[in-house]
């Protein structure tokens, strides 16, 4: 059984080019599963995920496997299995500053 990965945001599809993708693979963790996502999907996607000053997630990002915030169990490290599902969303606050 594959890892299933889901992708909500508009922006993260745009850069995908999908709203999900299985993959046949069952990467170990978190980091491995972008790392083969950025692979796969090319230089859009790792750029839509990763900061780019370094190689952490962009703080707007919000991933969850199997229903669970990365950010509550071990971030990267978050170990996956056969049949896991992975979920990728943004949130973004705005805010608009008007003048006159």
């Amino acid at each position: 059984m594959a890892v299933k990965v889901n992708f909500y945001s508009g922006a993260l599809r745009q850069a995908a080019g999908c709203e999900s993708i299985q993959l046949s693979e069952t990467p170990k963790t978190v980091g491995e599963l972008l790392d083969l996502l950025a692979e796969k999907l090319g230089e859009k996607f790792r750029e839509r995920v990763y900061d780019s000053r370094e190689k952490a997630l962009k703080t707007a990002l919000v991933l969850l496997v199997n229903g669970h915030s990365i950010k509550m169990l071990k971030g990267l490290d978050t170990p996956l299995a056969a049949g896991d599902s992975v979920t990728f969303d943004t949130v973004e606050i705005v805010e608009i500053v008007g003048g006159g």
